[in-house]
């Protein structure tokens, strides 16, 4: 399912790195725990494709297929953004701007 009004930004570094990888963007939660209890799922970001796609929805963008889960995709007001980590040889992706509580 593809979906058009997604709040997502990915900086060019990102998105040629991504495409190098393969060319998928999956941004998915990621549980953690407080210590007296509670959960909030932050945002991940990698390069493989989801295991359950039905749980996310997908968007083509800057020549990827970035698959996003659901329960991102329910917070308009929270715009995503996907950057390049770079230190030395070492590159990582981040994800910023959401949070979820399933």
């Amino acid at each position: 399912m593809t979906n058009t009004t997604l709040r997502l930004t990915i900086d060019d570094e990102a998105a040629a790195y991504a495409r190098e990888q393969g060319g998928v963007l999956t941004i998915r939660p990621s549980p953690r725990h407080g210590c007296c209890g509670g959960r909030v799922d932050l945002a991940t970001v990698d390069t493989e494709p989801p295991g359950e796609a039905e749980t996310y929805t997908d968007d083509e963008r800057q020549g990827l297929t970035a698959y996003v889960h659901r329960s991102f995709v329910t917070l308009n007001d929270a715009p995503l953004h996907v950057g390049l980590d770079q230190l030395l040889g070492w590159k990582s992706l981040y994800v910023e701007g959401a949070s979820s509580q399933m």
